[in-house]
């Protein structure tokens, strides 16, 4: 059976970074996602060598039935999948109002995610790794209001309680009042305490199936004086790839830092990000 890895969301810098490495180091077949077929077929163009099996997929987030023709795309050739690694991040437009911004975060961020692990979750092969990239906004301390962190940290928490939870979120929003409530600053933040969440949600679920699932912090995207670069997106690529490739089989259902040390999802962050 060929060794299959998907890599979703592929079109950013940080993305592309993750998938020119895997053309250098797995063993096997790689497919690759982004929204748009310009975007992807650069990237399919730029990466693609005779020795190597990589393809390209047309995929939306939030969008069912494109999730859905990835998975029959993928079941068609009696394929199963290895390693997954979800990129997906909420890059948003300008002159959006506050609440659309956190409508559409949330519908990639948190809502799609969710959805394509229902649907496509059933196609990984036993022992398959999964990572989901977060950041240092994912730490749970950016929430700011204690009842809500105890309630998106509960060990016992159903996928249905926590999209009520982020959907409370949504309401407080658009009643303007999300930051009184405690929510923190801002819905990226939000979008990334909840995509962790799903993760240990995850993990709970299909650990007893053998399947590693861990998300990942790949540290700042920027340099000292704010420039982003090749080599600055090359470091963002190294922890989420020692958890695709390397990590050892124990280390599943953690919050994993840039400096590859696993870390408490309820550290202070202000902390954590300046000593790493």
């Amino acid at each position: 059976m060929c060794n299959v890895a998907l890599v979703v969301g592929a079109a950013s810098n940080l993305g592309y970074q993750v998938l020119k490495k895997l053309t250098e180091t797995h063993k096997g077949k790689i497919y690759f996602t982004t929204e748009d077929d310009t975007a992807g077929f650069n990237i399919l163009k730029s990466l693609e060598r005779p020795d190597i099996e990589i393809s390209y997929l047309q995929m939306d987030i939030t969008y069912t039935k494109s999730i859905v023709r990835l998975r029959h795309y993928i079941q068609d050739l009696d394929e199963r999948i290895d390693l997954l690694i979800n990129l997906t991040d909420y890059v948003a437009e300008k002159n959006l109002s506050n609440f659309e911004k956190i409508r559409r975060t949330l519908s990639v961020n948190f809502y799609g995610y969710i959805n394509f692990g229902k649907l496509v979750y059933l196609l990984l092969n036993e022992d398959a790794r999964v990572v989901n990239v977060s950041g240092p906004a994912g730490l749970l301390a950016t929430i700011e209001n204690e009842d809500i962190r105890k309630r998106i940290s509960d060990p016992t928490l159903t996928e249905d309680e926590l999209v009520a939870l982020i959907q409370e979120y949504e309401h407080a929003a658009r009643r303007g009042i999300e930051k009184t409530e405690g929510w923190g600053m801002n819905v990226h933040a939000v979008s990334k305490v909840a995509l962790n969440a799903v993760t240990f949600l995850q993990h709970r679920e299909w650990a007893d199936k053998g399947i590693i699932i861990n998300c990942v912090n790949p540290g700042s995207l920027s340099g000292r004086d704010g420039r982003r670069t090749t080599k600055i997106y090359e470091e963002g690529a190294k922890a989420i790839l020692y958890l695709a490739l390397e990590a050892p089989l124990s280390l599943k259902g953690n919050f994993v830092w840039s400096n590859y040390s696993v870390i408490e999802w309820n550290s202070d962050p202000y902390v954590e990000v300046t000593t790493v």
